[in-house]
């Protein structure tokens, strides 16, 4: 009696496992799915899609990319597998909704696909589970939100950098338009009428609308890196006032704040990046932008090449980075640690820009 119900205890293991692994080659096929395909956003950038594709319980993450100047290193702690807080199986979500009330621990500290860590909070011991099966609160939901802006930002700066975006457009609407999705789709056929005008040949942008101050609704901020007549921009948009901003030789910004010499080109794309997103940021509020809805649209084709590797500690990843940085570069390297932050609860994070 015993033996037999020892073997129907291991046919049951079997069974689960088996179901584990197909779940587990479910999600490594969405985690797999390019930023690009379907949308213009990449979906690490939204809430509740950010996954880690590597299969290790923790380690040490160097992350680099090579076109931007920029390498990562952070400390992953998973619980194993691979992860995704996306919907994979709702019905699984059901089975496990209740594992964190029994007492099992739920949430970890994953890697993102940008090369930067985030709180899991739809992961445990068992795998991934529906996000939306447990109602996060208001805290939480901040937190989450907070973040996922910033991986935004960071991934819009290494797209910046790689394309060597430095003229920023703004695009204005003398009718006041307070539909965000509204005016996302006008400057849509904006880029499209310019691509046109400019040969048809596809061409690197980044844009974001930004609510005027005095309450007069949406304009945007189209960011590209080749002059552009301003004749030829004013017509195409047609629907308002146009100005432009070169970041790399301007000493001042849109609005007249004093920018300073750019002591590279690189230093004025990273200065384009942190002026775009730190104005377009303030309304990237779920109540501005919306679950559905993207933060910023860019062109396709031109998203920079990530490199990444698990490094045994910290001295092995100072030494990559010496090998990255060229002799130029040491003039201009910027150097952030998280041990260096008063108050920091997350994971040690460091970060280099040369």
């Amino acid at each position: 009696m015993a033996l037999s119900q020892s073997l129907r205890l291991l046919e049951s293991q079997s069974m689960r496992q088996a179901e584990h692994r197909r779940e587990g080659q479910a999600v490594r096929a969405l985690a797999r799915r390019r930023p690009g395909d379907g949308a213009s956003l990449d979906i690490s950038t939204q809430l509740g899609t950010d996954t880690c594709q590597d299969e290790r319980p923790s380690g040490w993450r160097f992350t680099n990319w090579p076109e931007c100047a920029e390498a990562s290193l952070a400390w992953v702690h998973a619980v194993g597998g691979t992860a995704t807080s996306g919907v994979v199986d709702r019905a699984r979500a059901a089975r496990y909704a209740g594992r964190e009330a029994a007492g099992h621990r739920v949430g970890a500290w994953r890697a993102s696909r940008d090369g930067g860590v985030f709180f899991d909070e739809g992961w445990d011991e068992a795998g991934p589970f529906y996000e939306g099966s447990r109602v996060l609160d208001a805290q939480r939901e901040a937190t989450a939100w907070a973040q996922a802006n910033g991986r935004a930002a960071a991934k819009s700066r290494r797209y910046f950098v790689r394309n060597a975006l430095r003229y920023m457009w703004v695009l204005t609407l003398i009718t006041g338009q307070f539909d965000r999705r509204v005016v996302m789709g006008q400057v849509s056929e904006f880029a499209r009428r310019l691509r046109a005008a400019l040969g048809g040949c596809a061409f690197p942008y980044w844009y974001s609308p930004e609510l005027h101050p005095g309450g007069h609704g949406w304009h945007v901020n189209f960011f590209v890196a080749r002059r552009l007549e301003h004749p030829v921009v004013e017509s195409i948009w047609g629907l308002g006032w146009v100005w432009v901003t070169d970041f790399v030789r301007s000493p001042q910004g849109p609005k007249g704040e004093p920018l300073g010499p750019c002591r590279s080109p690189r230093e004025g794309w990273r200065r384009a990046s942190n002026y775009g997103c730190k104005y377009a940021q303030k309304d990237w509020s779920a109540d501005h932008v919306g679950r559905d809805n993207h933060r910023y649209e860019v062109a396709q084709g031109f998203s920079p090449v990530k490199e990444g590797s698990w490094v045994g500690d910290r001295a092995e990843a100072e030494r990559l980075v010496d090998k990255l940085v060229t002799p130029e570069g040491r003039e201009h390297l910027k150097v952030w640690d998280s041990s260096d932050q008063a108050g920091w609860s997350r994971p040690p994070v460091k970060t280099w820009r040369w």
